[in-house]
């Protein structure tokens, strides 16, 4: 009885002054739908929109979150090793910090296909800080992939329309040349179509031929410049790719130790050991009496 008395004392004791008192903070997101920001979505008729992801972009979400970018992120822009009190004269002391990191932290799938982000750390207000700022990070790197071959795109229509715009130019240029030339005159009919006259018949020809031509390659330019412009509104959209349900905040009650589950599961134990000890001693007694 004094063991079982001394331990749940002591027990006390310890959890209240010794034991850290950790706080939870976390963050619950869904991922929305990423093609809703494409051209086609913008631009579009369809009628029927998901607006938040599928199982594919849950996973993904999930995998950046749980990423070594993210976490040696979080490392550097909060000084996890100072935090930790780890110095960093050890060799592998970002490993260290890591994976005492990693111990605190979580990214799972909710059982309603949500995604939670949570930590628990001794100060509330950085465990809060840092479950957000986790949520911010995977909303970056997850645009980022779609951001970048959007740009990839953007760049190639742009490059491509300054070669269409050049052959447009040339055209100008030979036509004007060739009408000069031949005194070549360019009409319009009575039914809208285009007449065009002149001494030479060949000149007529290849003016039709090259007009043709700049007609055609005018309509591709102005086909281009209509996509760019989409592509355009589409790179301005700045929406965020995830739903915040719940933006993590400084908790204002620990998590653990639970103190009175520290008391009671050490009383037990000391009083199971103490039993043991106390059979073990008369067993003994027994055996020297018989002897």
């Amino acid at each position: 009885m004094i063991l079982i008395v001394a331990s749940g004392i002591i027990a006390a004791l310890f959890s209240v002054f010794v034991m850290d008192e950790w706080f939870l903070s976390y963050s619950t997101f869904y991922p929305t739908n990423q093609s809703l920001s494409d051209r086609s979505a913008i631009f579009g008729n369809e009628t029927q929109v998901e607006y938040f992801g599928n199982k594919s972009d849950i996973n993904r979400v999930l995998t950046i979150a749980n990423s070594v970018p993210v976490i040696d992120f979080i490392i550097d822009s909060f000084k996890m090793a100072e935090h930790y009190q780890i110095s960093k004269d050890k060799k592998y002391w970002r490993t260290i910090v890591r994976k005492k990191f990693e111990k605190k932290y979580e990214a799972i799938k909710t059982e309603h296909d949500a995604v939670q982000v949570s930590l628990y750390d001794t100060d509330p207000k950085v465990a809060a800080a840092i479950v957000n700022t986790v949520v911010r990070k995977v909303d970056e790197l997850n645009k980022l992939h779609v951001t970048e071959s959007k740009q990839k795109i953007y760049g190639a229509i742009i490059e491509q329309a300054a070669v269409l715009q050049a052959d447009v130019n040339t055209y100008i240029d030979t036509l004007a040349s060739l009408g000069e030339k031949y005194k070549i005159k360019v009409s319009s009919g009575a039914d809208g179509t285009i007449i065009v006259e002149g001494n030479d018949y060949h000149a007529v020809q290849l003016y039709k031929a090259i007009m043709s031509k700049q007609n055609n390659t005018t309509r591709e330019l102005n086909n281009l410049s209509n996509i760019k412009g989409q592509l355009n509104v589409s790179l301005q959209n700045s929406e965020t790719s995830l739903y915040v349900l719940e933006t993590a905040f400084a908790s204002d009650r620990r998590e653990k130790p639970v103190r009175s589950l520290v008391v009671l599961i050490t009383v037990l134990i000391t009083g199971f050991v103490s039993i043991i000890g106390v059979l073990l001693i008369e067993q003994i007694r027994d055996i020297k009496a018989q002897l």
